[in-house]
């Protein structure tokens, strides 16, 4: 009987001490990414000092592949050209060792984030963070010219860095977003934005700055961007639309 007594106590005890445990690690992985993101903003502006005014390739030329990061061609993407910037390794680095990828000492891993538990996370590399893919935006050919910071209207209001949803984070989308959105690319935007803190997320704007965001306020009830922009800026400015391609 003593026994039962003794483990019954360590049932509540546990009990109560769980949601604490779960607050705890929500806040520490939250302050984490803040941190991460600002860094990473920091980065783009020391980037745009050394590049004339030019911000990073928002991606690689070809899929999203190690081998296509590890391509020299594409050293200038931001998730090879912003680590090294803040003296850490790109994502090409981790071409040869893609484990040590999903770790801390990776400046874009994020470990509040559900990466895929088995072996598929070492086929390519998963992205928790992105850029935002409505900056750089397809001209008349259909071809994406460089960005220039100068060309962004309202940098305190214009996203640059959002957590991007994985695939095993599909429970975490809201009503207006879909699953495939949530891919792990390293571009997204808020149709690809996951809240990983009770419901909530955090984007990193143009100056520097982050703020925390529940993903369903920024898209409309039938999932469109609202436009005109109200607090959130997709695009370089608020007059251009971040619904059309």
């Amino acid at each position: 009987m003593e026994i039962l007594v003794v483990i019954a106590i360590i049932l509540v005890l546990a009990a109560i001490a769980l949601p604490t445990i779960t607050t705890f690690t929500t806040r520490a992985n939250k302050a984490k990414a803040n941190q991460k993101l600002k860094d990473l903003a920091a980065a783009a502006q020391t980037y745009g000092i050394d590049n004339n005014d030019e911000l990073p390739l928002e991606d690689s030329k070809g899929t999203d592949s190690w081998q296509a990061a590890a391509d020299p061609e594409n050293k200038q993407a931001w998730y090879n050209s912003l680590p090294i910037l803040m003296q850490r390794r790109s994502v090409a680095d981790y071409a040869t060792s893609p484990r040590a990828y999903y770790t801390n000492e990776n400046p874009l891993f994020l470990p509040g984030a559900k990466y895929p538990e088995s072996d598929k996370k070492l086929t390519k590399p998963m992205f928790a963070i992105s850029i935002n893919t409505k900056l750089q935006r397809k001209d008349s050919e259909g071809k994406k010219s460089r960005l220039k910071k100068p060309m962004i209207a309202n940098p305190t209001r214009t996203v640059l860095f959002l957590e991007q949803g994985l695939p095993a984070e599909a429970d975490l989308k809201v009503a207006v977003q879909s699953k495939n959105d949530y891919d792990g690319s390293p571009k997204g935007s808020a149709k690809s934005f996951v809240g990983r803190y009770g419901g909530r997320g955090l984007l990193a704007f143009v100056d520097g700055h982050v703020e925390e965001f529940d993903p369903k306020d920024l898209l409309t009830e039938t999932g469109t961007f609202p436009f005109p922009p109200t607090d959130v800026v997709w695009c370089r400015t608020p007059e251009e639309d971040p619904n059309k391609k």
